[in-house]
C-alpha cells in the first residue's frame, strides 16, 4: 500500500485516497505501540541471570529488526503522505484553472452577447451591470494571482507530474489578457454610448425648451392698457433673460458633439439636428427682440391714448368754462376773471408740451411702421385740431 504508484487522477481521487493513507497512518500507530510494548517485554528475557530459554543476542537482533522495519515502515508513510499532498497540491491548481477558464468562457460569451442599449435608460442599466462584472473581474483576478502563485511553487519543487503546468499558465493567462481587452472595449463602447444618448436628451430638452420659448415669445398679446401691457412687458424680459442663459448651451453643443466617438458625432441625423437647434434658438431670439418691440409699441400707444384723454378732459373742461362764461360788470369781478384767464394761459403752456410730446411719439411710432398707426394719426390729427 505505501509503495503504490497510485497518486490520483483527479482531486477527488486524490482526496480518497489522502483519506484511505490517514486510516493507514492511524493503523501504524496502533502497531507502534504494540510493537513497542512487544520489544520492552522481549528485551526482558535478554536480561534474565541463570537459565535462559533463548540467547540474548537473537533476542536483541529480533527486537532491533522488528524496530527498523518498523522505522522504514513509517518513513514510507510519511513519504507517500507527501506525495498525495503534492498531487493533491497539483490538482488543486489544475482545478482552480479549470474554474477560471470556465468563468472566463462565460464572461466571454456574455460579452459577445451585450449590447450598448438603445435610449439612456438602457445605457445607465448597462453600465451599472458591467461596473458589478469590473467588481467580479477584480475579485477573480486576485483569485487568479493566488493559483499562479501555487503553480509556481509547484515548478520550483520539480516533482512529478508538473508537465503541462506551465502551458496551463501560460494558456489562462492569455485568455484572461483577452477578456480584459474584450471588457475595456466593451467599456469604452457604454460610455460612448452613455455620451451620445446624454448629448441626444440635452438636445432633446433644449428643443423642447426652445419651441415653448418661441411660442411665447411669438404670441400676440400686447395687452389691452397700459398696465396690463406693463406685466407682460415685464413677463417677457424674464424670458428675454432665460433666452439668453440658454445661448451658452447651444453653444456648448458643437463642443460636445466633438466629444462624441467619431461613429456617433459622424452621423448625419446628428449634425443635422445640431443645425436645427442653432436654427431654432436664432428664431427665438429674434422673435424675443420683435416681442419686445412689439410691447414697447404697444405700451407707447396705450400711454399715447392716456395722455390725449388726459388733454381731452382739459379741453373739455376748458371749453365748458368758456363757453359758460359771461363778461362781468364789476371790476372785482372782471379782475377775477382775468386772474382766471392768466392762469389758463399757464395750463395752456403745459398742456402744449404734453401734446407736444404726443406728436413726437406719433411721429416714432409712425416711421417704425406700427400695425396701430392710422388710428394713432387719426387721435393725433383730433388731438391737435380740438387744441
Amino acid at each position: 500500500l505505501l509503495v503504490s504508484k497510485d497518486l490520483g487522477k483527479h482531486l477527488l481521487e486524490v482526496e480518497d485516497l489522502l483519506q484511505k493513507h490517514g486510516l493507514l497512518e492511524a493503523d501504524i500507530c496502533a502497531q507502534t505501540e504494540r510493537v513497542q510494548a512487544l520489544n520492552a517485554a522481549a528485551l526482558k528475557f535478554s536480561e534474565l541471570e541463570g537459565y535462559q530459554p533463548c540467547d540474548p543476542q537473537i533476542i536483541c537482533n529480533r527486537v532491533n529488526h522488528v524496530q527498523t522495519c518498523l522505522e522504514e515502515l513509517e518513513e514510507l508513510a510519511a513519504k507517500r503522505r507527501k506525495e498525495l499532498e503534492d498531487s493533491r497540491q497539483l490538482w488543486t491548481f489544475f482545478q482552480e484553472m479549470e474554474e477560471a477558464e470556465a468563468w472566463i468562457r462565460e464572461k466571454e460569451k456574455i460579452l459577445a452577447a451585450k449590447t450598448c442599449g438603445r435610449d439612456l435608460s438602457s445605457v445607465t442599466t448597462l453600465t451599472a451591470k458591467h461596473k458589478t462584472m469590473l467588481g467580479e473581474l477584480g475579485n477573480r483576478r486576485a483569485l487568479l494571482h493566488q493559483t499562479m502563485k501555487k503553480g509556481e511553487k509547484i515548478l520550483a519543487k520539480k516533482s512529478f507530474g508538473s508537465v503541462g503546468i506551465q502551458e496551463k499558465m501560460r494558456e489562462v493567462c492569455l485568455r484572461w489578457k483577452k477578456l480584459e481587452e474584450v471588457t475595456g472595449l466593451h467599456q469604452q463602447r457604454l460610455e460612448d454610448a452613455l455620451n451620445f444618448f446624454q448629448f441626444s436628451a440635452e438636445t432633446d430638452d433644449l428643443v423642447a425648451w426652445l419651441q415653448d420659448a418661441y411660442r411665447i415669445a411669438s404670441s400676440d398679446d400686447f395687452g389691452h392698457d397700459d398696465y396690463s401691457t406693463q406685466a407682460l412687458l415685464r413677463k417677457h424680459r424674464a424670458v428675454v433673460d432665460e433666452v439668453e442663459k440658454h445661448r451658452a448651451s447651444v453653444l456648448a453643443l458643437r463642443k460636445h458633439l466633438a466629444l462624441l466617438a467619431p461613429d456617433h458625432r459622424q452621423g448625419v441625423d446628428v449634425q443635422i439636428r445640431v443645425v436645427e437647434v442653432e436654427q431654432l434658438y436664432g428664431e427665438v431670439a429674434e422673435v424675443a427682440v420683435l416681442r419686445t418691440q412689439w410691447l414697447q409699441d404697444a405700451l407707447a400707444v396705450y400711454r399715447m391714448f392716456s395722455e390725449v384723454h388726459a388733454c381731452e378732459v382739459w379741453l373739455d373742461e376748458k371749453e365748458q368754462w368758456l363757453e359758460k362764461m359771461v363778461v362781468p360788470e364789476e371790476l372785482d369781478e372782471v379782475e377775477v376773471v382775468q386772474h382766471r384767464f392768466e392762469s389758463l394761459d399757464q395750463e395752456m403752456n403745459s398742456v402744449m408740451g404734453r401734446i407736444l410730446d404726443v406728436n413726437q411719439v406719433v411721429q416714432q411710432l409712425v416711421e417704425g411702421g406700427h400695425p396701430s398707426s392710422d388710428e394713432v394719426r387719426s387721435c393725433q390729427d383730433h388731438l391737435n385740431s380740438r387744441y
